[in-house]
């Protein structure tokens, strides 16, 4: 994956793409994720990114992504209003995935959006050198326990 792509996995919300189980499940590594979805009865949209064309239907109906786009921003850190009441109120929505978002943008707005990729490409990275998503709890390839948020149900509405 080339820098520009990485981009698309910036969410303006300050989230990072590439530890949705929605994007994950689709690459050739991630696999397993789409095979627990469908074993506990889901099934998980395939999405690109935030930036992409190929998103999940809640990704595509999202207001802060609509927001950012109609006033030019690459992030919600950037807006003038920031932050604003549906930022926080999509913070603490209940998502343990969403609770992060403004220190996220906090630090999105002190470097460039490319060492931040970098670094939240670190932070979703086993010691064995495989990405994981936001849930899950081991590693699936060296079993290792890993520093995500832990299962506490199905997979996310699709962000």
């Amino acid at each position: 994956m080339t820098v520009g792509d990485e981009r698309e996995l910036l969410g303006v919300c300050g989230l990072y793409c590439g530890a949705c189980d929605h994007y994950r499940a689709f690459l050739p590594e991630g696999r397993h994720l789409l095979e627990a979805a469908r074993r506990q009865g889901q099934e998980l949209e395939q999405c690109q990114g935030c930036r992409s064309t190929l998103l999940t239907p809640y990704c595509t109906q999202c207001t802060l992504r609509k927001c950012a786009e109609d006033k030019g921003v690459l992030h919600c850190g950037l807006c003038p209003t920031y932050p604003c009441d549906q930022l926080k109120a999509f913070q603490h929505d209940g998502l343990l995935h969403h609770i992060p978002v403004l220190d996220n943008l906090e630090s999105l707005k002190k470097q460039e959006p490319e060492h931040w990729l970098e670094g939240q490409a670190q932070r979703w990275q086993c010691q064995c050198g495989r990405h994981f998503s936001w849930y899950e709890e081991y590693c699936h390839h060296c079993g290792t326990p890993l520093a995500s948020y832990g299962y506490h149900g199905p997979p996310c509405r699709g962000h």
